[in-house]
């Protein structure tokens, strides 16, 4: 079971990462000791758009554009990365920094919401405890979600 687990967080998918919202986590260099491999959920922190992962992959699609709409981009990048990755982060804090948003400074935070409103709308393809949502041929530069089911039964971004 834990193989498998680790085999699904090792999915690659294009998503956000090609955004240039995440670099690759597990090139780091380890653990950041916010947590293990066995953590069971979310990062404590503030979270102003009240946006967490779900036990639905709608229900995650929903809170995460929730928590984009707010300008909640941090909660988004920490708490709705899957707890396999997140643990790989090496320098938490500088994480959250280069995931800050705010009006004034949107990034690519419009073609983000455009395809997270786009997946809400797709039919998740499950494979095991990954699911994923594809959005080929639609014209983003994001082409697919894939979120990974958590020890938690909550549905949470594979890649950010």
């Amino acid at each position: 079971m834990f193989v498998e687990r680790i085999t699904a967080t090792l999915v690659i998918v294009i998503g956000l990462q090609s955004l240039g919202w995440a670099q690759d986590s597990a090139a780091s260099g380890g653990a950041t000791g916010t947590g293990a491999v066995g953590q069971s959920g979310p990062i404590a922190q503030t979270i102003k758009s009240g946006g967490s992962p779900q036990k639905s992959v709608r229900g995650t699609i929903e809170q995460a554009i929730k928590a984009l709409e707010a300008y909640d981009c941090v909660t988004f990048a920490v708490n709705f990365l899957s707890p396999i990755k997140r643990a790989l982060i090496k320098d938490l804090e500088a994480y959250k920094k280069q995931r800050q948003c705010s009006p004034q400074d949107r990034g690519n935070l419009d073609e983000v919401l455009t395809a997270l409103k786009l997946a809400r709308l797709a039919v998740p393809e499950y494979k095991g405890i990954t699911a994923t949502l594809s959005l080929e041929g639609v014209g983003l530069r994001v082409q697919k979600f894939t979120l990974v089911k958590y020890l938690d039964g909550k549905w949470y971004f594979n890649e950010l």
